[in-house]
């Protein structure tokens, strides 16, 4: 078996963090403070990809005055 067969059949067998519906492990009181949804990269802040999400959320929504 080669190389990337084997990592094809690992990345196969990793539990899956986000699904159509949203990410899995997001509690379910998570809201973004920017967008208000839920279920989305910047509603729940745990990790360094999720918090850039969050600041370009908040650039997108932000309100001029």
């Amino acid at each position: 078996m080669n190389y990337y067969k084997r990592k094809q059949i690992e990345n196969q067998r990793k539990r899956k963090m986000y699904t159509s519906e949203g990410y899995i492990l997001d509690p379910p009181e998570a809201v973004c403070p920017h967008c208000g949804k839920k279920q989305k990269s910047c509603s729940y802040v745990n990790s360094l990809s999720r918090a850039w999400a969050r600041s370009d959320c908040a650039k997108k929504n932000q309100k001029f005055s």
